[in-house]
This record gives C-alpha cells, sequence and structure tokens, in this order.
C-alpha cells in the first residue's frame, strides 16, 4: 500500500474529525451491547441504530415495520464506512498501521489480507465492510464509485437478509424477545460483565484509545515511514 496522492494530501480532512465519530459510535454501541436485553425488547429500532449488530438486526426485525427497518438499518450501517475509506485514502500506509496494531496479532492479520485484498476486494466490501475493511480500501486506491456502490448494494443485501430472516422466523424469534424480556435484569448483569471483561483486555493490548491518542498513533506512524 501506499500513501495519498499530492492533490489528496493537500486537501486532507483533519484526522479529528474522521476519528472521533469512529470512537463515538465504539463507545455507544458498546453501552447499547449492555443495556441491548432491555433495548431489543423495548426499543428495537432504537438499539439497531446505537448497535447494528447482526444479532440485534434479526431480533428487531419481526418487532418493527419493513420501512422503519430499512431506512434505520441502511443509515446506522452506512454512517462510519466512508470515515475509514477517507481515513485509509487519504492517510495510507499509516492509517494501516494503525488498524493492524490494533488487531491485536501484531499487525499479521492486515498484512495477511493486504496480500489478497486486491484480487477479492470488491467481494469484501460487498459481504464485509467492516472499518479495517473500509481503511483497507481507501489506502488500496479503490474508486469512490465502487466503493460506494459496492457498500452501498452489499448493505442492503444485508438487510434483506436479516428481514426475510425475521419473516422466516418470526414465531421463534418473538419466542426469543419474550424470554430475554422475561429475564432483562440477570442479562443485562451478563452483559455488563462481559463488555468490563472486553474492555480491560482491549485496554491492555492498547485498542482503547481516546480520538487524540490515535491521532498521535497515526501521525508518528506517517513521519516514521516518511523516514524511511
Amino acid at each position: 500500500m501506499s500513501g495519498a496522492p499530492d492533490f489528496v494530501e493537500r486537501r486532507r480532512i483533519p484526522l479529528p474529525w474522521l476519528i472521533t465519530p469512529i470512537v463515538v459510535m465504539a463507545l455507544v454501541g458498546t453501552a447499547a451491547d449492555i443495556a441491548g436485553p432491555k433495548l431489543v425488547t423495548e426499543r428495537p429500532l432504537l438499539q439497531m441504530f446505537l448497535n447494528p449488530r447482526n444479532r440485534y438486526l434479526l431480533l428487531a426485525s419481526p418487532q418493527v415495520d419493513v420501512v422503519p427497518f430499512f431506512v434505520v438499518g441502511f443509515v446506522r450501517l452506512l454512517l462510519t464506512d466512508p470515515l475509514g475509506y477517507v481515513l485509509g485514502r487519504q492517510y495510507g500506509d499509516a492509517a494501516l498501521h494503525w488498524a493492524g496494531e490494533k488487531m491485536g496479532d501484531g499487525g499479521r492479520f492486515i498484512r495477511r489480507v493486504e496480500r489478497w485484498f486486491g484480487k477479492a476486494a470488491p467481494v469484501v466490501i460487498l459481504l464485509a465492510p467492516n472499518l479495517y475493511m473500509c481503511i483497507l480500501a481507501g489506502a488500496s486506491g479503490m474508486r469512490v464509485r465502487v466503493f460506494a456502490t459496492l457498500n452501498v448494494v452489499g448493505t442492503l443485501g444485508r438487510l434483506l437478509l436479516f428481514r426475510a430472516a425475521g419473516e422466516a422466523f418470526r414465531d421463534p424469534l418473538l419466542d426469543v424477545v419474550d424470554w430475554i424480556g422475561r429475564n432483562q435484569k440477570w442479562l443485562i448483569v451478563a452483559s455488563f460483565v462481559v463488555v468490563s471483561i472486553q474492555m480491560g483486555r482491549a485496554r491492555q493490548r492498547g485498542a482503547l484509545e481516546t480520538p487524540a491518542e490515535i491521532e498521535r498513533e497515526i501521525e508518528e506512524a506517517e513521519e516514521d515511514l516518511e523516514r524511511d
């Protein structure tokens, strides 16, 4: 991968503008995970927006009307993907270095993905456009129109899949929602414990950072790459 072209460098969006929304949405999603047993039974659309994990999309599907399901799901799923793409497009290898370090395996996963991403990029963005893959798409120079098209089509396909599954398994899913509602208190406690453990591990490996810390890491990585 390489850094951004000169004309992009001159017009780069400041790092805090890209990083802060990503961090905020991640924190909001964590809080929604803890409150998930309450939100998914009483405010399923809000849960979808705060944390659009597959399980919440599936459980929300039989509870909400089709239009709100697609509108809320579509907006939320596309909210941070463009930020990851622009981060990779404008900060190139420095953004990839930061992303790789946060994977917790010394960046080995990202380096392996880089080797085959060129051939499989359209499929990856279509099926699994998470933050790291969007950064990789931007850093690899994928065209904006290609990225946007694949992201939109993939998001709609994902929502269609979960809507269809929600309709096909409506009664069993509603039984699960009912069970969650009856055991809400204990499930929230369990969610809090699990999320606390996950956050503790993330903090230990340096994956839990403020926007200022992330900005400093990317800028330092960029300086190191320039010296090399």
